[in-house]
């Protein structure tokens, strides 16, 4: 009996030892192996930590003066664990007044944040002062909200330039799937376009943040620690302030796009698209909605320069490309322009209805005689005309260092006979030669070729010269990139050469000649439902080029007049603010031009 009594005590105690051995272990478990990740919990419970949000870097001109810099706002942010959910209810409705948001807006805000619970949420930006006053005297009634000043864009010169310096807007879910392990975050802000997008790892540093003491309330007590943001890096553009400046006031009031560039190396010197839009609009969050209806006016967040259209007659110089090149027409051979192409049954108009008489090629380009294209388009037939436009990079994207560039469209036989199920006609061969059709070109391709025309080489068009820390250390230079040549040379192109100076000297481009500044250019004008597209695009000088001009207005009507004109106020203000050397020309006898006739002779 006293031994069975002996092995029940021996029993219980061991099983008392296993339960003290248990109890030891966990105890040594959450004091010493968990307790950094307890004290990690107990720190968040009782401390919330606001982000102080990075500047972005400041964005320059070529000559260093700001286009984008950066000014305070009050931001309101909630702290969610700091309300408990009898309060929550009331402090949302209370909200939505002062803030001018729906509650379900401010709901969709938390519930996006519930996988973090300890981060804040931010409700809206950019308070006014008398609003954060209010919020500010009477925090006891606004458990959980904190104000906080942030960074957001300023723009000096408002719309100048927006689409190529782009906006900056919140990280949206979407993003976030492919941007997340790039180390951005709910609430962070990116560049949405234009250079703001392109650059934006350089342009968006390093955010900061405070922790903030809470008490058993979730309400701040104090500041426990403080972590200074590191700005973003600043990016100096290609563009010149000054030129833009005109370039935009010469395309006020139009919808269209003017590309200005370096032919020497595809430093972008001015780009602008109309209509544009108020960079502002983005210093708050927007809705969908608000984003469909501003959008609706005119498509101002479209980028025209980069976006695709009917080139017109600009698109000769392609085709007289071919001619030349492949030996196909003589220069001493007239073709006698009647005003109307007979093909078939089909009969093809002239621009000039009564004709330009005889012409030789070269004349039929200086005049933009559609007679003439009409009949070289049908010797170069459509496997030449697309061959040149490839070799001239009408059939890709330039490589802008800009988002949401269209590669442009340059049809083929087979193209057409695989997607229409018909066969490629001469009336399509036709159609192409002048720039019409099928074919789709972007102004900065056509920026580009001309570029092309003038150097004999085409070069990648880019916007930042250099990205500079604060320091001023470079940490990154473009550099010009030869991205291809031009398919013809030596005669062929001094040809060419001289019948487009011609163009600007005497021809349908005269109303953008500029004494001081020789140029050689095309007019073009782009049929489609309604006005023609206007196009005028040159080189300048034409010994030395310097320039090369796009100046496209959709719906402008013909392109020796309003773009032509519009080109002329570039070269003008590009001879008096920036030509460094004196051009001497030969007089111009405009009486002499007059009695001979603009439709006869030779170059």
């Amino acid at each position: 009996m006293q031994e069975r009594f002996d092995t029940q005590i021996k029993i219980f105690a061991a099983a008392i030892a296993c339960v003290f051995l248990l109890l030891v272990s966990r105890l040594w478990q959450l004091q010493i192996l968990e307790a950094s990740n307890f004290s990690r919990l107990s720190e968040e419970n009782a401390a919330r930590t606001i982000p102080i949000i990075a500047p972005r870097g400041i964005i320059y001109d070529r000559y260093g003066k700001v286009l984008v810099s950066n000014r305070a706002i009050f931001s309101a942010y909630l702290l969610p664990k700091s309300v408990d959910s009898s309060e929550l209810k009331n402090l949302v409705s209370e909200m939505s007044v002062l803030l001018g948001m729906s509650e379900s807006d401010i709901y969709a805000r938390i519930n996006k944040h519930k996988t973090s619970p300890f981060e804040p949420v931010l409700l809206k930006r950019n308070l006014s002062l008398s609003l954060v006053t209010k919020l500010e005297e009477q925090k006891g009634k606004f458990p959980g909200i904190v104000v906080r000043t942030q960074p957001v864009r300023r723009y000096p010169h408002g719309r100048l330039a927006v689409h190529l310096l782009g906006h900056v807007g919140e990280v949206t879910n979407e993003e976030l799937k492919t941007l997340s392990s790039m180390g951005y975050k709910i609430g962070d802000h990116i560049g949405k376009s234009g250079v703001e997008a392109t650059y934006d790892r350089y342009l968006r540093g390093a955010d900061g943040g405070q922790l903030l003491e809470v008490d058993v309330y979730g309400k701040p007590i104090r500041t426990k620690s403080s972590l200074d943001p590191i700005p973003g890096k600043d990016v100096i553009l290609t563009i010149d302030l000054e030129l833009q400046k005109v370039v935009e006031d010469l395309l006020k009031g139009k919808e269209g796009a003017v590309v200005v560039l370096d032919p020497r190396n595809g430093e972008i010197l001015a780009m602008s698209s109309s209509p544009n839009y108020d960079p502002d609009i983005f210093s708050s969050p927007m809705e969908k909605k608000e984003w469909e209806r501003l959008d609706k006016k005119g498509h101002p967040f479209m980028n025209r320069a980069l976006s695709v259209y009917p080139p017109g007659s600009t698109y000769k110089a392609v085709t007289l490309s071919a001619i030349l090149d492949k030996d196909l027409a003589k220069l001493t051979e007239l073709i006698d322009c009647t005003g109307s192409f007979e093909l078939g049954d089909r009969v093809a108009k002239c621009w000039l209805e009564k004709g330009h008489e005889e012409l030789n090629i070269l004349e039929g380009l200086v005049w933009s005689c559609d007679y003439v294209f009409y009949e070289l388009g049908l010797r170069a037939g459509v496997d030449n005309m697309s061959k040149y436009s490839r070799d001239y990079g009408l059939n890709k994207k330039t490589g802008v260092d800009l988002p949401s560039e269209a590669a442009g469209f340059i049809p083929t036989a087979d193209w057409k006979k695989k997607t229409h199920g018909h066969i490629w006609v001469k009336g399509d061969s036709i159609n192409m030669a002048i720039g019409q059709g099928f074919i789709q070109v972007t102004p900065i391709q056509m920026a580009n070729l001309y570029g092309g025309i003038a150097t004999g080489k085409r070069y990648r068009p880019y916007t930042v010269k250099n990205v500079v820390d604060r320091d001023g250390s470079v940490l990154l230079s473009a550099e010009a990139e030869e991205i291809g040549g031009i398919p013809i040379e030596g005669k062929n192109l001094e040809l060419l050469r001289l019948a487009l100076k011609k163009v600007v000297e005497r021809g349908t481009g005269i109303a953008s000649k500029v004494k001081g500044i020789p140029a050689a250019g095309k007019t073009g004008t782009a049929e489609n439902p309604g006005e023609p597209h206007a196009w005028f695009m040159c080189y300048a000088p034409t010994d030395e080029p310097e320039l090369a001009i796009v100046a496209f207005v959709a719906h402008g009507g013909h392109g020796d007049t309003v773009t032509a004109r519009m080109s002329r106020g570039v070269l003008s203000w590009y001879q008096k603010h920036r030509l460094e050397r004196v051009i001497e020309e030969p007089s111009f006898n405009w009486n002499q031009w007059i009695k001979r006739g603009p439709f006869r002779g030779t170059l």
